[in-house]
């Protein structure tokens, strides 16, 4: 058997042993996961929305890693003044990252909304990189109508037992001037950053494809090689021996630099060529899984809802069918 003309990688959803000595592909290690959500939020779109969020509703908005345990609005603009001083002592502070742990906890899947002891509601979107929630979407501090003169004495007593009394006075303005926005205007927002975090992670994958970290030429000639032949059956020996190495050692440094297992980025090239040709009407979806290098229907669509979330069918329907640019 010529040995390009292999088994395809197994889907890594399938637990399938021999690949990469894993049996599922992990997430990145933290530190490149870490590296990848702040070049999201150094990116063009991300500081672009940021802006316009913040400019329309007046609310913070911030991006974090899911094991970010401070205060989200630590550094943001447009912060409620009233959060500020609440920020200030260490008990009222771990009051609101309490709040902050339980809407984290209950928005693996989808976005929530829920409120703090001050009655002001915050609300968190995850964001998807690869099959997991690997960063947060968060914005709040808002009202959902204008606190009335007893919400605002009990917020007033809460922060006297936590000796942040201050000017009462100046404290009561502040609280009343907190952003109010209707329940109706806040699953507005809740949709429309879970529209955003779909494009973060998108782009969060593209950073996994393309070349954003410095890479040996081994990983670029197997990533080269990969990108041409994707659509062919392969396995780890074999790309191993093509690229004069053994399969402990490539398997080793593709996952340490590329941030995902072969098995898994193979499976992820094909995805993105299955997209291309769904684009035409014309081709049933059977064919364009066996185009693509999958060796079976089913294998198939449970390795493109993984990835993008949705079946083949329902992503041609939809007519929004937005490709990842690869770099080879």
């Amino acid at each position: 058997m010529n040995p390009m003309q292999l088994a395809e990688p197994p889907s890594a959803s399938e637990g399938e042993p021999g690949f990469c000595g894993t049996e599922n592909p992990n997430p990145p290690s933290r530190p490149d996961m870490q590296a990848v959500i702040q070049q999201i939020r150094n990116s063009e779109l991300f500081i672009e929305f940021h802006q316009a969020f913040s400019d329309l509703t007046g609310l913070p908005l911030a991006l974090h890693p899911r094991d970010h345990f401070q205060p989200p609005f630590l550094t943001c603009s447009h912060t409620n003044p009233l959060c500020s001083i609440v920020g200030k002592d260490p008990q009222a502070c771990s009051v609101c990252l309490d709040v902050q742990s339980k809407l984290i906890k209950s928005s693996t899947q989808q976005g929530q909304i829920m409120s703090c002891p001050f009655g002001m509601v915050d609300m968190a979107v995850p964001v998807f990189i690869g099959a997991e929630c690997q960063a947060y979407l968060y914005t709040g501090q808002m009202f959902t109508r204008k606190p009335s003169p007893t919400k605002v004495r009990r917020a007033i007593q809460q922060l006297s037992k936590w000796n942040l009394n201050g000017d009462i006075e100046e404290i009561k303005q502040t609280y009343k001037k907190g952003t109010v926005i209707s329940p109706k205007q806040q699953k507005a927002l809740l949709r429309l950053l879970t529209h955003f975090s779909d494009q973060l992670g998108e782009q969060a994958n593209r950073i996994f494809l393309e070349d954003q970290y410095t890479e040996p030429p081994l990983i670029k000639r197997a990533k080269k090689y990969l990108h041409k032949h994707h659509t062919n059956s392969i396995t780890l020996d074999a790309i191993s021996r093509q690229l004069n190495v053994s399969s402990f050692y490539f398997c080793k440094q593709f996952k340490k630099y590329v941030g995902m297992n072969f098995t898994e980025y193979v499976v992820r090239l094909r995805i993105e060529s299955a997209k291309k040709l769904l684009q035409n009407p014309h081709t049933h979806v059977s064919e364009i899984a066996f185009e693509t290098g999958f060796n079976s229907l089913p294998h198939f669509n449970r390795s493109f809802k993984r990835i993008t979330g949705t079946t083949p069918t329902e992503l041609r329907k939809s007519g929004e069918i937005k490709l990842i640019p690869h770099s080879s």
